[in-house]
């Protein structure tokens, strides 16, 4: 099966996309920047998120860890 028609791996993903890019937003702020639209405005989109829920999303990284090496 595809791995993103699985959910799990979807979020894993979807999790790693925001991880990085609030880490390279906050390594190149002017690599992210507001003024993008479209796909590239997701990046930022995602890095904001990273940025206010921070302790939420590393929560969730965690959670999502214990389950890939628990369940899998």
């Amino acid at each position: 099966m595809l791995g993103i028609f699985n959910f799990s791996t979807m979020i894993v993903v979807l999790l790693l996309v925001i991880c990085t890019s609030t880490y390279i937003r906050q390594m190149k702020p002017d690599f992210i920047n507001s003024h993008r639209h479209g796909f590239r405005g997701f990046f930022r989109r995602s890095a904001v998120i990273g940025d206010r829920l921070s302790p939420l999303v590393s929560g969730l990284c965690f959670i999502m860890a214990a389950y890939v090496m628990l369940i899998r």
